[in-house]
């Protein structure tokens, strides 16, 4: 596990502008050109920049990739601290929003893309792969990521309650800004009757309905949307009201939905006329109304924060015990693929001797000891010099390691010899 190492940068120390920067020269060519780096993957979001390699030395690499992206905002880890923090940013818990969804399907994406490409070595392919079983376990057997923390999330989520599930419902969003459409996304996954988007860029209501699903809205003709909508969520940073006292009494008067008009609005400065919740058959809710679920929610989460963090610990002991196995396991492999090309030439010799009449019993004991001797003689070299290594209390050598970098140096000198 000491090969993986990672370097990153996040919200905690970058500004958006600062991850942006860095993500423009965090290219694939800066470690693909660098044959000390077995593989690597980079993860770009828009709260953080990483990269994860597999290297013999990682740390130095790192290093001098920080210094040339000239940068002290970077965090650097190596061996299981870098596979912990790969675990913890997988779950959430480095996130903006702790808890949130989104960064397991972008790691994940980001795993497969670097696999597809053949960037990945089996150290990152096994580190990847388990810690995105760990972001899904953690989900499952706790609460880290329930209940809405973000303003947009919690409107929807407000709705929800409020009106009973939005399932079959008529939801009508103000505003296709950066609010806006979070919120229009989060309700599109919703069975809903019908979403209308109202923007005072007609254009840009047009291309975030048709994204979601939903149906563009003139703002100067609101009204006759509001006439038969469900729920509004007003999202737009108009300096005045969209929604004055006069026009939702207009609107009351001649609307054909029955229902209680539920109005969130969580647009700043507000969208509505406080007046408006006066209204009889209008529910107003403000943005101090989600603020308490999003802090309440916030509270629940970090709760969780200790149990994810066992899973983590628990899932870093049951990786060192699979890395150990799968390292075994691709030792023992060389070892067969190495005596079986000392067995093909034997046989290729004893055949050999074979045709020429030679006495078949001798030839038997020959290939016998050859292939014993020889395939016994490079694992006995390699004892040796390990031996050598660890009675060095300063060299700590890991024996897996040592025999397999070996080994297959050998092999491919032969290799090598046969070709020339």
């Amino acid at each position: 596990m000491h090969k993986l190492g990672t370097l990153w940068f996040s919200h905690k120390k970058c500004s958006v502008e600062e991850l942006e920067e860095v993500a423009q020269h965090m290219r694939p060519e800066l470690f693909a050109q660098n044959h000390q780096i077995r593989g690597y993957v980079i993860i770009n979001t828009c709260n953080r920049v990483e990269v994860y390699i597999s290297a013999d030395n990682p740390g130095e690499i790192l290093e001098d990739v920080l210094e040339r992206l000239n940068s002290k905002k970077g965090g650097i880890f190596t061996g299981e601290d870098a596979l912990e923090h790969l675990m913890r940013v997988v779950c959430g818990l480095e996130s903006m929003i702790v808890g949130e969804d989104q960064i397991l399907g972008q790691v994940k994406k980001s795993y497969q893309d670097g696999k597809k490409s053949g960037h990945l070595d089996d150290l990152l392919d096994l580190a990847f792969d388990r810690a995105i079983k760990v972001g899904k376990r953690a989900r499952q057997e706790t609460r880290i990521n329930e209940g809405s923390v973000s303003i947009g999330s919690a409107a929807v989520e407000l709705a929800e309650y409020i009106t009973w599930g939005l399932d079959g419902k008529s939801i009508l969003v103000i505003g296709a800004g950066e609010m806006g459409t979070l919120v229009a996304r989060a309700i599109s996954e919703k069975k809903l009757k019908a979403m209308f988007i109202a923007n005072r860029t007609f254009e840009r209501a047009k291309r975030l309905a048709e994204e979601v699903g939903g149906q563009a809205a003139r703002l100067d003709e609101i009204e006759k949307w509001l006439s038969c909508c469900d729920v509004v969520i007003c999202t737009t940073s108009a300096p005045h009201y969209i929604l004055d006292y006069e026009m939702m009494k207009r609107v009351m008067g001649h609307r054909t939905n029955k229902n209680v008009l539920l109005i969130i609005d969580i647009a700043n400065p507000k969208d509505v006329d406080e007046r408006v919740g006066e209204i009889e058959g209008i529910e107003l809710y403000d943005l101090d109304s989600l603020y308490e679920i999003s802090e309440e929610n916030l509270k629940k989460r970090l709760s969780e924060v200790g149990k994810v963090e066992k899973i983590i610990e628990e899932e870093i002991e049951l990786f060192k015990k699979i890395l150990a196995r799968h390292r075994v396991e691709k030792l023992i492999g060389t070892l067969y693929q190495y005596g079986a090309e000392i067995r093909a030439g034997e046989k290729r010799k004893a055949l050999r001797y074979l045709k020429r009449g030679r006495d078949p019993e001798q030839i038997l004991d020959d290939f016998s000891r050859a292939v014993l001797s020889k395939t016994l003689r490079l694992p006995t070299e390699i004892l040796r010099r390990y031996a050598l290594n660890i009675d060095d209390e300063e060299c700590k050598v890991d024996f897996v390691d040592f025999f397999m970098d070996e080994l297959e140096q050998d092999l491919l000198n032969k290799e090598t010899r046969r070709r020339h």
